[in-house]
């Protein structure tokens, strides 16, 4: 039964390196066959690298996704050379996997990741996606610091598409008998932290969470988990099948780690 570790939201250059140095090692003494760095790693393009090599010494293999924070246009870069190029490209040099465009599998089990896109789906129904879209300066700082060419939706939909693709791959490949999705966005409401009597963090919701992808990822019947980040919220819960009744529900996670206090989730899964 493989062993996987995910940690997210790492952000050193607010989080200190000694913080995720402890937080490296406790991974390694766990002797995970993979361990994801599921977004938010660093802030900026040279702590994102530098982020990197806290965990090049990690036993087993280590695969990365970026998060909103890891595409922030800063020191000189923007956001789209970040995303296609030098994000990649720094993983690749650290000799890790970019989950973006792969598949990891061991023995029967697969591993499906993706950034994904929040689409306003897990906002306050009662406002548009316009609405949204034109305020989203006001409660998310992605307003200030992307600078890309795509729309929130465009690029959700993007990446949610070529998620959809590995998962069908995987759906296909008859040595596998489960996959984990693991992704920076939460994709199901079980994910999500509701807090209605906070206004601002009520709006603020249509930037944490891709409900619609969330639907499309629970169509696939080997689909037993999911792990996210992005939120600080810890979670761990279960979310049901609407088109599987007879399988067992879904086990969500969303890894509880926050500023200074870096934590990572540890997932078993029978194959």
């Amino acid at each position: 039964m493989p062993c996987i570790v995910v940690t997210s939201d790492l952000h050193l250059g607010i989080t200190s390196k000694y913080q995720l140095q402890a937080l490296a090692e406790g991974i390694a003494a766990v002797e995970p066959d993979l361990t994801v760095l599921a977004g938010d790693i660093g802030e900026g393009l040279p702590n994102f690298v530098s982020c990197l090599d806290l965990f090049a010494g990690i036993p087993g293999v280590v695969g990365v996704l970026a998060g909103n924070h890891d595409v922030w246009a800063r020191y000189g870069y923007g956001s789209q050379d970040l995303w296609e190029c030098r994000l990649p490209e720094a993983v690749k040099a650290a000799g890790m996997l970019w989950l973006e465009d792969m598949v990891w599998q061991s023995g029967g089990l697969a591993v499906v990741g993706s950034l994904a896109w929040y689409d306003y789906s897990a906002g306050k129904l009662a406002y548009s996606t316009e609405f949204f879209a034109a305020n989203k300066c006001k409660y998310n700082a992605d307003g200030l610091y992307i600078n890309w060419k795509w729309d929130d939706g465009e690029f959700a939909g993007r990446l949610g598409d070529q998620l959809v693709s590995r998962l069908d791959q995987v759906e296909r490949e008859t040595a596998v008998t489960a996959s984990l999705v693991v992704t920076h966005v939460p994709l199901v409401e079980e994910q999500i932290a509701r807090r209605p009597w906070n206004h601002r963090w009520t709006m603020g919701n249509a930037y944490f969470g891709n409900l619609t992808l969330g639907s499309r990822v629970l169509q696939f019947r080997k689909v037993q988990a999911i792990v996210s980040g992005h939120t600080h919220v810890g979670k761990h819960s279960t979310t049901a099948r609407p088109h599987f009744p007879d399988l067992a529900p879904v086990s969500v996670w969303v890894v509880p780690s926050d500023y200074y206090k870096p934590k990572f989730v540890t997932v078993h899964l029978a194959v």
